[in-house]
């Protein structure tokens, strides 16, 4: 099953590393040179942890098939054309409970799933770092187990679901309750550029305008980077 408690725990480590986060609240209970030797001691097993979630999320998608996997430090998304069974095997009851009760969370964080004309998307979201590490992350081919590294190519993979991709690094798939499906985004793009140049001339064509820009703003699909 996924591992995550190592994993948060050198996520916090780094973050305050980077940061400098020593002053203050945080200069009675961690110091620099604590937490180096924090992520010396701890750091080699929440590396293999990070890879064995890595490990365990490509099984989950290879046995999906074709399709498409996210994982980050707060999201795994499993996309294909069915990926019920694989997200019941990623995520298991026992793990949701377990999970939950570490998050200390009034209810049991459980995934989601997407649905468009023309694939399936299961998300699992926490709101603590721990799926993953910065080094293991990204988007991978569910067939191959390779990282994708080509944006638009990436995008486009996503966009051949139906969906639109959420902007970032790595890239992650946008949920439809704010994007709406492929064919919603396309009907949005129309719209704009049928209206585009009489934004001045029309609080309608104005507002047509906007909403396109609200949603690239923070998603991107092909003609829409």
């Amino acid at each position: 099953m996924l591992k995550y408690q190592e994993i948060y725990q050198i996520q916090q480590v780094r973050r305050r590393l980077k940061r400098g986060l020593y002053s203050g609240y945080y200069s009675h209970v961690h110091t620099a040179d604590g937490d180096r030797l924090q992520e010396f001691t701890h750091g080699p097993q929440a590396v293999a942890d990070s890879a064995a979630n890595l490990a365990l999320c490509l099984d989950a998608g290879r046995a999906m098939g074709p399709g498409l996997v996210v994982i980050k430090p707060y999201v795994i998304q499993l996309a294909g054309q069915d990926t019920q069974k694989a997200s019941q095997c990623l995520w298991p009851e026992a793990w949701l409970q377990a999970h939950g009760q570490w998050l200390d969370s009034h209810g049991v964080h459980r995934p989601t799933r997407d649905t468009t004309t023309r694939g399936q998307c299961s998300s699992f979201y926490t709101y603590r770092a721990c799926l993953i590490l910065s080094e293991h992350q990204g988007v991978y081919d569910a067939e191959t187990g390779q990282r994708l590294t080509n944006r638009r190519a990436t995008i486009e993979r996503m966009w051949d679901l139906g969906f639109a991709a959420n902007r970032g690094r790595p890239l992650q798939i946008a949920k439809t309750r704010w994007t709406g499906t492929r064919e919603d985004l396309q009907h949005v793009t129309q719209l704009a550029d049928q209206y585009w140049t009489r934004q001045d001339l029309s609080e309608v064509a104005k507002k047509m305008c906007s909403a396109y820009r609200s949603i690239n703003r923070y998603a991107a699909w092909p003609g829409a980077w």
